[in-house]
């Protein structure tokens, strides 16, 4: 073994080696939410022809692996979404009640319901290590509960700071639902592309900002998400 090829392994091998599968997709879902309470200033832009048919405008409050979320313009302006440890829910602008849905809806083009509320896969799927290269990690995460918005999902990653770089997810069927391109610019990831099998369709979500910040335990379950958030 040439001694550049012993220089290489000691520079990279080791420490990826020293991270098993579970502390890799913890990494991997830092470029998404760097703080364990933040909040997210998302944008959803639809394509059709390279063309953006559809925009929305969301804040996203992220916290001890839940979310909620507002929309800020658009017809559904007002509406509140909910993923809690107890399921999904919308509240409707012009409803006292909660209405529960499943996170793989779609909310707007190729993107659905879960894709903007979950932002982290440790907490909902078990990840394997199928695949190992000095540049590219595979990862498989399998749901741990059948209310995840996919049964499987097949993660890849850079090798050396776990930067997500795409992702394939499959219904339980074993379908290949959409795949997930992901462009990450200074640590941070910068948005998410969700593509189907209909080429001329895209959708983009965009991180316009993140910030640290705490809500309220009370405003993440279904009866208190529709008060106010200060």
């Amino acid at each position: 073994m040439t001694i550049l090829r012993l220089l290489f392994l000691a520079l990279f091998a080791t420490p990826l080696m020293a991270m098993n599968a579970v502390e890799l997709l913890i990494k991997a879902d830092t470029y998404r939410s760097p703080f364990l309470y933040a909040q997210l200033d998302i944008r959803i832009d639809e394509y059709k022809n390279d063309t953006v048919k559809k925009s929305r405008n969301y804040a996203v409050f992220h916290q001890d692996g839940q979310s909620l979320v507002s929309v800020l313009d658009g017809s559904d302006k007002g509406n509140r979404i909910l993923l809690s440890n107890k399921g999904m829910f919308v509240a409707p602008k012009n409803s006292s009640r909660a209405v529960r849905i499943t996170p793989i809806q779609r909310l707007l083009g190729q993107a659905s319901y879960g894709d903007l509320a979950g932002l982290r896969f440790s907490k909902n799927y078990t990840p394997t290590i199928l695949k190992q290269t000095p540049n590219i990690t595979v990862l498989e995460l399998i749901a741990k509960k059948s209310s995840a918005t996919y049964h499987k999902i097949i993660l890849l990653i850079n090798s050396i700071d776990q930067r997500p770089i795409s992702a394939n997810a499959y219904l339980r069927s074993g379908k290949l639902y959409k795949k997930m391109h992901y462009n990450v610019k200074q640590k941070i990831l910068n948005s998410i592309t969700y593509t189907s099998k209909n080429k001329s369709k895209k959708t983009v979500m965009n991180f316009l900002s993140i910030t640290a910040k705490k809500i309220p335990k009370r405003l993440l379950t279904s009866r208190g998400m529709r008060n106010a958030i200060r």
